[in-house]
This record gives C-alpha cells, sequence and structure tokens, in this order.
C-alpha cells in the first residue's frame, strides 16, 4: 500500500467507516469519493439525506403496507425528486460518486439502490441489495411475505420471480434464485462501487487513480486473486516494480492455475529486467 494515500484524511475516513463493528456503507463510499475528488462533501449529503428523509416520513403517514410505501418511496424519488438511471453516460465516473449521483440525480443501479436502501431504512423498512451479476437492484420485505424486488435503475420497476430467473439465466448463473437474494455484506458492496471506479480508471488509462481504488478494495477483500493481480499490473505501470513484483507473486500463489498465470509471470520477468537494470 502506499504511505502517502494512507495519510490522507478521506482515507482514514474510509477506514473508519468499514472497520465499525457494522460497517457504515454510506460513510465509506462518501470517503471513496471524498479521496477521488479531493473534497468532503459528506455533511452536504447527510443534509440532503435528512431532508429526504423528513419529506417521506410525511408521504408515509397512512400507508400502511409495504406494498403502499414501496410505491410511495419510488414516486418521490423518481417522479418528484427525477432520479435515473444513467443510460447514456453509463461509464461516466461520476456514476460511481455517491455525492455526485445526490447532486446530479442520475448513477449507476448500484448507487440508485444504495440511495433507495438508505431511504427505505430510515423511514423502517426492511430493505437489502440484490447483487445479481451485471445489475444491482434492492429487495423490501415484510418478513413474511415474497420480497419486493425493486429496479431502481429503471424508475423503481418491479421485478417478478420469474424475470429475476430469466436474468440470471441469461447471465449464465445456475445458482438458485433465492440464493441469489442474500443479502451482500457491506464489504461485498464497498467492493463492487470500487470494481466500478477501477474498471472505468484503467479504461482511461488513469492508473494513479485505478492503484489508489485497488489499494481500498483489497482493504475488504484482500484475498481477491484478480485484484491483486491488476494491483501489481497498474504499480507497473505508475514506475513501482519493486512493489509490483510483490503482488504479482502473491497473485501466483493466490491462483497458481488461473489462465493467465503465465502472461502474468512473462510480465514480472520484464519487470525483474527493470529493477536489475
Amino acid at each position: 500500500m502506499r504511505i502517502r494515500a494512507l495519510a490522507t484524511p478521506a482515507r482514514h475516513g474510509y477506514l473508519r467507516a468499514i472497520h465499525l463493528p457494522t460497517p457504515d456503507v454510506i460513510e465509506a463510499i462518501l470517503c471513496i469519493a471524498w479521496e477521488d475528488q479531493s473534497l468532503d462533501t459528506r455533511a452536504r449529503i447527510y443534509d440532503i439525506l435528512e431532508s429526504m428523509t423528513t419529506t417521506l416520513k410525511l408521504q408515509l403517514r397512512e400507508k400502511i403496507t409495504v406494498p403502499e410505501k414501496i410505491a410511495t418511496i419510488s414516486h418521490f424519488l423518481f417522479v418528484e425528486e427525477k432520479f435515473t438511471g444513467n443510460h447514456h453516460a453509463y461509464y461516466d465516473v461520476n456514476n460511481s460518486y455517491f455525492d455526485r449521483v445526490l447532486l446530479t440525480k442520475t448513477g449507476l443501479p448500484i448507487m440508485l439502490s444504495l440511495l433507495y436502501i438508505t431511504l427505505a431504512q430510515r423511514v423502517g423498512l426492511i430493505c437489502h441489495g440484490v447483487a445479481f451479476p451485471g445489475h444491482f437492484l434492492v429487495q423490501c420485505s415484510d418478513g413474511v411475505n415474497e420480497p419486493l424486488i425493486i429496479d431502481p435503475f429503471r424508475g423503481g420497476r418491479l421485478w417478478s420471480m420469474a424475470e429475476c430467473a430469466a436474468f440470471l439465466i441469461q447471465q449464465g448463473v445456475t445458482t438458485p434464485v433465492q440464493e441469489m437474494l442474500t443479502p451482500p455484506s457491506p464489504f461485498q458492496v464497498i467492493g463492487r462501487v470500487l470494481r466500478n471506479l477501477k474498471g472505468v480508471y484503467i479504461a482511461q488509462s488513469n492508473f494513479g487513480s485505478a492503484a489508489s481504488t485497488i489499494e481500498r478494495i483489497l482493504i475488504v477483500d484482500p484475498q481477491s486473486a484478480a485484484d491483486v493481480r491488476d494491483y501489481g499490473l497498474v504499480l507497473g505501470r505508475i514506475g513501482l516494480p519493486h512493489m509490483a513484483l510483490i503482488y504479482l507473486e502473491r497473485y501466483a500463489k493466490l491462483a497458481p492455475n488461473a489462465n493467465d498465470i503465465e502472461s502474468v509471470r512473462q510480465h514480472a520477468k520484464l519487470l525483474l529486467g527493470h529493477v536489475e537494470s
């Protein structure tokens, strides 16, 4: 890990958020945005969330059932507040920063889902994420009936269990729907947010930002072989061959039978040449 990055107030905030007895996902992702943008917007965002919660509580006074409450939340977010999925610029880095999503009212599925879950929990609903491959959703339940599956990226549209099953089959997933509805852990959610950012930064050849992003992934998922490999590769790109070799060697130990292990070893040999020259 790069000591300079770990010393920043934003990184300290991130570490505090994830090391709470119950990790604070919203605080963690706001610290991610703070570090990357060099701007601490937490107070402003919490004020916005508090204002939205107050409005929602008033609208929910006469609502009794979970479907009624879900319909009210969805109408508030997607009709009154006009939040929407960013279909046109899906890979814009701002779609992965929670503060930017609240201010621009558009973002990725996981960001809109986290907003939905946060507000729903603040008004007393039992809501969790649904970490389907390629698409993040929300599930809300009364604890008795089948959960409602909500798609905040598409205006709060409800998915049936049959649609969930069909989507998983389309993605090549054979795991039963009910197993896939197991709520992801806070670390899994934070890791998914960061991997979205990693993908954007690598696509932009912004290897410095990619490295700091992977650092934060490895804090919540230190045994992720793919992220260990990618960290080694981007460290080589930013002129840190000694550290790069350490992580590529670690990757070889974590995934000795990986399909790309030979190409990674060849890359390590090239880095070793730079170190020894």
